[in-house]
């Protein structure tokens, strides 16, 4: 997936997507020459560690 596409589905610039791979957080690799891809699943593995529960998640409905 492209840093493009990625951006977009999380609602993100393509700047902060380049901001957290170059930081490493995200998991990126290079296809060819400058051309760099994204695996979603892994993308979405790290961004779930920093879910949080909202609270009618954990409590039920919301009356």
């Amino acid at each position: 997936m492209s840093r493009t596409h990625l951006a977009n589905r999380w609602g993100v610039s393509p700047r902060t997507i380049d901001a957290w791979r170059k930081r490493g957080n995200l998991p990126a690799f290079v296809v060819s020459g400058r051309l760099i891809r994204f695996d979603l699943a892994a993308c979405e593995e790290w961004l779930g560690k920093f879910r949080h529960d909202a609270k009618w998640e954990t409590e039920g409905s919301v009356s």
